[in-house]
């Protein structure tokens, strides 16, 4: 049965909507996604990807799309730019001297226009990231980049991610924020800029309240969110925590999860 009072609908992409970082059933979604447009339903992504990454997971949909891209700090609506981040250069110096000092520690730079990772990297590094960052360039130098930039992306071991976040927190020293994003992922991001942020830009434009918003996400990036929204759903296959933060648990991305709640939801 449908609940009512639905007007935005918003889905983290890996560990939530997609079962694997790729594949979801297209065919299901696309009769989810026709149900909210006949409702008048928004649908957003709000992920740690990149933009154009959403754009060709979602080809049916992307002019459509809300997109709250690289956790908050690219926002569009329909393709085109609602909010674009920018790192200050004091912040941008930061982070490649301390990514320089630690080679060992892996990094991707993100902006407006692609990702950036520097030759030296490690092939497997580049091909990893190529799974969220779908427009991705090799350069010399990250100081040789022209572009707005708004995120460093790195993975480490996972048991070993907690002290890398720490680590960098205390390096860039309040001119950016660090968030884990799980299985060993974190970014480096704008401060003040999470997937709330950009999600609220969107709401705002739509003048949608966020009790009118549903939400649904796994990992530590996703909390802000969650306690924004008048429904906030944790997945199975999240941390306890993420689920003792939601109001309700969906079933695990492996399992289409977010698919199944929104046919309760819907119908």
């Amino acid at each position: 049965m449908r609940e009512r009072g639905i007007r935005l609908v918003a889905v983290d992409e890996d560990g939530t909507f997609l079962r694997d970082h790729v594949h979801y059933d297209t065919e299901r979604f696309e009769r989810l996604y026709d149900r909210m447009c006949d409702l008048g339903i928004r649908f957003v992504v709000a992920t740690g990807n990149q933009s154009y990454q959403v754009q060709d997971l979602f080809p049916k949909q992307r002019e459509e799309l809300g997109i709250v891209s690289a956790n908050g700090a690219y926002v569009l609506d329909g393709g085109r730019e609602v909010y674009a981040a920018q790192a200050s250069r004091h912040a941008q110096a930061k982070m490649i001297e301390a990514i320089h000092e630690r080679p060992h520690i892996p990094f991707s730079m993100l902006g407006v226009g692609g990702a950036y990772i520097e030759r030296g990297c490690d092939q497997a590094f580049f091909d990893d990231m190529a799974q969220y960052c779908h427009r991705q360039y090799w350069v010399d130098s990250f100081e040789d980049v022209d572009d707005q930039i708004f995120m460093f992306s790195s993975v480490v071991d996972a048991r070993e991610v907690g002290e890398c976040i720490e680590l960098f927190r205390s390096i860039v020293d309040g001119s950016m924020d660090v968030v884990g994003s799980g299985d060993g992922y974190f970014d480096v991001v704008c401060p003040g800029v999470s997937k709330a942020s950009g999600l609220k830009m969107l709401m705002e434009r739509w003048g949608i309240d966020p009790s009118e918003a549903v939400a649904f996400g796994d990992s530590h990036n996703d909390l802000a969110m969650l306690e924004l929204v008048g429904t906030a759903y944790a997945m199975e296959n999240a941390p306890q925590d993420i689920k003792d933060a939601a109001d309700r648990v969906a079933p695990p991305c492996t399992e289409d999860g977010v698919l199944q709640v929104l046919e309760e939801l819907l119908f």
